[in-house]
């Protein structure tokens, strides 16, 4: 899948939709696709689209998802988007090399995981 394919399908899906989480029991809801505003340490990535999710359970509700690592967790093996682990191009690329400067990718890996196995579930059929 390319990232302009992971987008579009992103647009179909409704807002409002609730996405299981890794862990049992935890959802999150779909804001939709946004433009990213910049703010703080990251304004080169101000206007890009980005993925917005929702979390009751978090002190700050809003989660911002890049469309890079997700593209690559979609791309994945469905076995490495399960609780604890992640697939070694996501390692490598997200975490150690090409992509590092994305924010909160470490702490958001369990957000991302979540909605790449929503979306495998989508093109699955």
């Amino acid at each position: 899948m390319t990232k302009q394919e992971l987008l579009e399908i992103l647009k179909e899906v409704k807002k409002g939709v609730r996405i299981s989480g890794t862990v049992a029991g935890k959802f999150y809801t779909f804001k939709g696709i946004e433009k990213y505003s910049g703010k703080g340490r990251y304004p080169h990535f101000k206007g890009i689209e980005v993925v917005a999710l929702q979390s009751d359970k978090r002190k700050r509700g809003m989660i911002i998802l890049f469309p890079e690592p997700l593209l690559l967790l979609v791309n994945a093996d469905l076995r490495w988007l399960r609780y604890g682990r992640l697939p070694e191009d996501y390692i490598y690329q997200c975490l150690s090399g090409e992509i590092r400067g994305i924010p909160n990718v470490y702490e958001y890996e369990s957000h991302y995981k979540s909605v790449a196995r929503y979306i495998k579930g989508l093109t699955r059929g």
